[in-house]
């Protein structure tokens, strides 16, 4: 019987190791696919690309009786490799360590005034006080460190995991264009800059549903 119970146990062991699972995932960084391997009872190797895209997302900011419109684009394209660590063998409890390409990792936005200002006789409309360009590229490589709940390969045909954690983002670069009045602000790039540096922790929260295969 013992016997019958110890061939039950590695059979279930054999089933289920070295096999392979594909995921989709809805996260902070948007939509993705993902193919993950079993590698052992506590290890699990993941492979993953996300894509994130935000268009024309309008901000008016109000400005004595006329309206600065703030209009920014955002997007994010990353692929990511890590192991996935559980250290026990009865929960899927998770630890995940791993690096991302942010091959496209880039905001921008244009500022443009609408209204005019007026001192005494002088007008000054839109054409004069001009617009300023915005952007921010966070590309390069970037470190993962996460956990969660939920297995890379689950042990049976489908499962959910939820996983949360954080990327340490490459230093962003920063350029600024303006023209007008405005002009002189695109002095002020290296400044932003270097008030931005440290702001590099990307907060990832992730819900995935894969199927073994």
């Amino acid at each position: 019987m013992i016997s019958c119970v110890v061939i039950s146990q590695e059979n279930e062991t054999s089933n289920y190791s070295k096999k392979y699972a594909i995921a989709v995932n809805g996260s902070t960084l948007g939509g993705g696919i993902e193919i993950a391997k079993n590698i052992s009872p506590h290890f699990n190797l993941r492979l993953r690309g996300n894509t994130l895209s935000i268009k024309d997302f309008v901000q008016e900011i109000e400005i004595d009786d006329a309206n600065l419109n703030v209009t920014a684009d955002s997007r994010f394209l990353e692929f990511d490799l890590s192991l996935e660590y559980l250290p026990f063998k009865q929960s899927s409890f998770k630890i995940v360590g791993g690096a991302a390409y942010f091959n496209d990792g880039e905001t921008k936005a244009l500022a443009t005034y609408d209204g005019s200002f007026e001192y005494g006789e002088i007008i000054i409309g839109p054409e004069d006080i001009g617009d300023l360009r915005l952007s921010i590229d966070y590309n390069g490589i970037a470190p993962y460190l996460g956990i969660g709940m939920g297995r890379a390969v689950p042990k049976n045909k489908f499962g959910i995991a939820f996983e949360a954690g954080s990327f340490y983002l490459p230093e962003p670069q920063v350029g600024i264009t303006a023209t007008g009045m405005l002009a002189p602000t695109a002095n002020q790039a290296e400044s932003l800059q270097e008030d931005i540096k440290d702001y590099r922790w990307y907060p990832f929260l992730n819900l995935r549903l894969s199927i073994r295969i």
